[in-house]
């Protein structure tokens, strides 16, 4: 059986639409710990917030491909901070049939190398705070828990951030 091949590039307010439906492929899982009534962006909500993010001065992603079929994404954007001057992972969404095998960790990292890349040295992201794989993951890596609150239709969420200096 041969190996699946990953392929990377920078995403662009055209890519929108493939953003918008990982991220919503991905926000599906979080119905095992949302709050009742909670309800799931719709792919077009998504869509619109990844075109206007992607439109950004400061807005770059990296679109993950598995034999040519859309896997999974980063992006950020500065987050407008100066003490410390940030950055904010504002997605990292992988399709659940990519979950467990690595491409999440290979965003990620490719994040990093980003964000040091362009002198940020620190960082910030929200995942959703009863999304304890999520969780477990970014703490791995260095991320720190720093507070709470309610977004993406009133779905607590969990901010952390981190150090990029090496």
């Amino acid at each position: 059986m041969p190996r699946s091949v990953l392929t990377t590039r920078r995403a662009w307010p055209s890519d929108a639409e493939t953003l918008g439906l990982t991220c919503r492929l991905g926000m599906e899982t979080w119905r095992a710990f949302a709050p009742p009534g909670w309800v799931v962006p719709t792919v077009a909500a998504r869509t619109a917030g990844a075109r206007a993010g992607l439109a950004l001065p400061s807005a770059w992603a990296l679109l993950a491909f598995v034999d040519g079929e859309p896997a999974g994404h980063c992006a950020m954007f500065d987050s407008g901070i100066e003490e410390p001057r940030s950055t904010i992972l504002w997605h990292l969404f992988v399709r659940p049939r990519w979950f467990g095998t690595g491409l999440a960790a290979h965003l990620h990292d490719a994040f990093i190398e980003r964000a040091r890349a362009l002198a940020f040295p620190f960082a910030w992201l929200a995942t959703p705070a009863g999304h304890a794989r999520a969780r477990r993951f970014y703490g791995r890596r260095g991320w720190m828990a720093d507070t709470l609150l309610e977004d993406e239709g009133g779905l607590p969420m969990a901010i952390y951030g981190r150090p990029l200096l090496p």
